[in-house]
């Protein structure tokens, strides 16, 4: 019976693992796709237009702190975190733009470098060959 209990704890503390993996690739696609939809222009619009919609109320309470909120926690949060999203999306393709760039100059200053130094071989080659060469000149 003790092996039994073992063998079914050891089944249950190998399933944990299999579930979080699960898990966090559930949470990771979730995410992905979120960020995806919020993270466009058109969402930015979309919620700066839901934020107006609370706006006259801000306004016709005639309290700063009130109209302050609203600027605060509804229009800013509302319409900067899709512009973030698109910003971040803009920068991470001009860094892959840049990234490839780079990559392409190293190569090139490489191949560069192999027929500066193949140049050289090869003018030490005709040195060697004119040192070993009798003078026609005197």
């Amino acid at each position: 019976m003790g092996d039994l209990c073992c063998d079914n704890n050891h089944q249950f503390a190998l399933s944990i693992p299999m579930l979080s993996s699960k898990i966090r690739d559930f949470n990771k696609k979730v995410a992905l796709f979120v960020t995806e939809k919020v993270g466009t222009m058109g969402c930015a619009y979309l919620f700066s237009l839901l934020a107006l919609i609370s706006l006259p109320e801000a306004l016709a309470s005639e309290d700063p702190l009130e109209i302050v909120s609203w600027i605060a926690q509804t229009f800013l949060q509302l319409v900067l975190l899709p512009i973030i999203i698109v910003g971040q999306n803009l920068q991470g393709e001009i860094s892959a733009q840049q990234a490839v760039t780079d990559s392409d100059t190293l190569i090139a200053i490489h191949e560069m470098a192999s027929e500066i130094r193949d140049l050289g071989i090869q003018h030490q080659r005709i040195l060697k060959d004119l040192e070993g060469t009798p003078s026609n000149l005197a």
